[in-house]
């Protein structure tokens, strides 16, 4: 297939779009669990059902690896669509009927059963739908142009989590915590799950990636997953240790309508609100920063920078919490959406390049999945933690150790992606 402009923002577009309304349904559960925690979980003290609603939001990234691989395989063996198209229909209909459970006051244990359940098809759906929105719109792109491509992904998953955090905000100002807790909580899970059966009937219409219909033999390829451990292993151990740091900054951003209140003199609206003007900063900022990151052959550099920089000013960006001003809390919301958009805009071109073709889309899939299913039990580490020490500075510090591992995964990025043939 002939690739001209109009179909690489078609394709664009559609991935984007895809990836908004995933990570909104993906996202919006982590930002109810305090409500959940009321509607799933038997009454107890406050901080053992939170931390129960947290470990149910775990299930989801735990079940990624699983689905990442899985549709990774379709992707290399059968083509990017059909495993695109795959992802997008779980997530709809795993979304759908959360919203549609009953209570644990009506159900009881079974609602639980159920909620997990359903919370692992949507880890199944996401594990997958990442890793082939970057699959497939970097195979339709020229590598120079990868990361602006790459950043407009990521820019749509911020609106996702924008849009769960504006409906969010309405939802936790026009209604009673006893009236979410009662419904409410059903209405941010049906929209995201109706407009994810429309964006299904929109993806049918891409067509499979150039990369992917000139590979050799493709339909021999059926071993993905054997080829990538006998011959790729460096390549999954360095592109997990990356995705560390982005997916520990992204995950701790859920943690905060819990952790900010909790700790800092702020209410659970003020951190709504802050999130999402801090949400459209990084819409706007993470094309800028991908444009930037085309114009820089060694992406990484950009990623030691970044990682470098977090770990010298962690503490003093989380001191300016303790001001206590809404103000400052945007400001400090803003800088760390400023420091996910560096990171990834360079991030996932050397990731797309790390695989070759063949096992693109299950290389990705695996290690970035692996890596957010251990980052996943963050919230739960950060709980048992600030229980424990009862210090806010725990957060900035287990950061601070993780973009240390990441910065040590980018030393000789440059000559392993000098070894491997890449489309």
């Amino acid at each position: 297939m002939e690739i001209n402009s109009k179909t690489d923002r078609h394709i664009t577009l559609l991935a984007s779009l895809g990836s908004t309304l995933e990570y909104y349904d993906f996202v919006v559960y982590g930002m109810m669990a305090t409500y959940l925690s009321a509607v799933f979980f038997p009454p107890q003290n406050q901080t053992s059902a939170v931390f129960q609603a947290f470990l149910v939001f775990a299930v989801g990234y735990f079940a990624r690896p699983l689905g990442g691989t899985v549709i990774g395989i379709v992707g290399d063996r059968f083509g990017r669509k059909p495993a695109f198209l795959i992802s997008t229909t779980l997530m709809a209909i795993s979304t759908l009927l959360i919203a549609l459970l009953p209570s644990y006051e009506s159900l009881g244990v079974a609602s639980v059963i159920l909620l997990v359940f359903f919370r692992m098809i949507q880890g199944v759906s996401f594990g997958g739908e990442l890793p082939g929105a970057m699959t497939i719109v970097a195979e339709f792109s020229a590598i120079h142009r990868r990361g602006r491509k790459a950043s407009l992904v990521i820019a749509s998953t911020s609106l996702g989590a924008l849009l769960a955090s504006g409906v969010l905000y309405l939802l936790s100002t026009s209604l009673s915590k006893e009236e979410i807790i009662g419904w409410g909580w059903r209405l941010p899970l049906l929209g995201g799950g109706i407009l994810g059966l429309l964006l299904l009937v929109a993806r049918s219409t891409i067509h499979e990636t150039p990369v992917f219909q000139s590979l050799p033999d493709k339909t021999k390829n059926d071993q993905p997953l054997i080829s990538l451990f006998r011959n790729h292993k460096s390549s999954l151990l360095r592109g997990a240790a990356l995705t560390a740091f982005m997916a520990a900054l992204i995950i701790t951003n859920l943690y905060f309508p819990y952790y900010i209140p909790t700790f800092f003199a702020y209410e659970a609206s003020d951190v709504y609100f802050g999130t999402t003007l801090s949400l459209i900063f990084s819409v706007l900022v993470l094309p800028l920063t991908g444009m930037l990151a085309d114009f820089f052959p060694k992406k990484t550099l950009t990623l030691q920078w970044a990682c470098s920089t977090y770990i010298a000013l962690s503490i003093p960006i989380f001191c300016l919490l303790s001001r206590g001003n809404t103000l400052v809390l945007i400001l400090f919301l803003m800088i760390h959406q400023l420091f996910i958009a560096l990171f990834v805009s360079c991030f996932f071109p050397i990731l797309i390049r790390i695989f070759s073709p063949k096992v693109r889309y299950t290389g990705i899939a695996l290690c970035y999945n692996l890596t957010w299913a251990a980052m996943a039990t963050l919230p739960m580490g950060y709980t048992t933690l600030l229980n424990l020490y009862d210090t806010p500075w725990v957060v900035p510090i287990v950061l601070s150790a993780i973009a240390g591992l990441s910065f040590m995964a980018t030393r000789g990025i440059d000559e392993d992606i000098q070894g491997i043939v890449n489309n």
